[in-house]
C-alpha cells in the first residue's frame, strides 16, 4: 500500500508522517497525548506517553500495512493540529476503522473534525477501494456525534459501560458508513472538494 499521499481540503492538509519527521511529529504527539483535556474523550482511553514511546509507535504504524496515518495541518497557517488515519485495515474484507485526533484546542468546534472524517473518507473509498469504514466514540462526545454525521456516517449500536474514565464506566457508541453509501450521497461532492496528491 501506498502512504506517500497527501490529503487536501479546504481547511486542512493530511500530511503522510515521512520517517525524516519522526522526532518532530513525535514532539506533536507528545504534547496531545499527555494533555488530560484533549484525551477526555479519546475512545482507546486516556495513556499517557513519552516521546520515545511515541517514536516507536509511529515505526510501527509505518512498517504495517494494516494503517495509514497523516498528520493534520491547517491549511492556513500550516500548523500542525493533530493526527488521523485508518485503521486495521483489511483488504479482503475491505474495511478499516477510523480515528482522529484534535490535539489543537483552538481548532476545536469549528469544523476541523468534520473535514478530516470526510477526506479520510473519500481517501477510504476512492483510493483504498474500502467498502466499510467504521469508527467509535464515546456516548458522551455529542461533538465527534454530530461530526461524523455530518460526513455521512451512520449509528449502528452501543457497548454498554465500554470505556473507563475517571472512576466510572461510559457507554460508547458505533458508526459507520458504506460504499455504496458515500457513492450515492458523497462522492460527487468530496471529488470536486478535496484533492488526493501522490507526493
Amino acid at each position: 500500500m501506498n502512504k506517500t499521499y497527501f490529503l487536501k481540503g479546504i481547511n486542512v492538509i493530511l500530511k503522510p508522517i515521512e520517517t525524516k519527521d519522526l522526532s518532530k511529529t513525535a514532539a506533536f504527539i507528545e504534547k496531545w497525548v499527555n494533555d488530560e483535556v484533549v484525551t477526555y474523550y479519546l475512545f482507546t482511553g486516556q495513556r499517557p506517553k513519552n516521546k520515545k514511546q511515541i517514536i516507536e509507535d509511529l515505526k510501527r504504524h509505518q512498517e504495517s500495512e494494516n494503517n495509514v496515518i497523516f498528520l493534520v495541518a491547517d491549511s492556513a497557517t500550516e500548523k500542525s493540529i493533530g493526527y488521523a488515519g485508518l485503521y486495521d485495515i483489511n483488504l479482503t474484507a475491505r474495511k478499516a476503522e477510523f480515528r482522529v485526533l484534535i490535539g489543537e484546542k483552538e481548532f476545536w468546534g469549528k469544523g476541523y473534525g468534520t473535514e478530516i472524517t470526510e477526506l479520510l473518507t473519500y481517501y477510504g473509498f476512492d483510493r483504498l477501494n474500502l467498502n466499510r469504514i467504521y469508527l467509535g466514540c464515546t456516548a458522551d462526545n455529542k461533538g465527534a456525534g454530530k461530526a461524523y454525521e455530518k460526513a455521512g456516517y451512520v449509528y449502528e449500536g452501543t457497548l454498554k459501560e465500554d470505556i473507563y474514565r475517571n472512576s466510572r464506566y461510559y457507554d460508547s457508541i458505533k458508526m459507520a458508513i458504506l460504499r455504496k453509501d458515500y457513492y450515492k450521497k458523497f462522492h460527487k461532492i468530496y471529488s470536486k472538494k478535496f484533492s488526493i496528491i501522490k507526493k
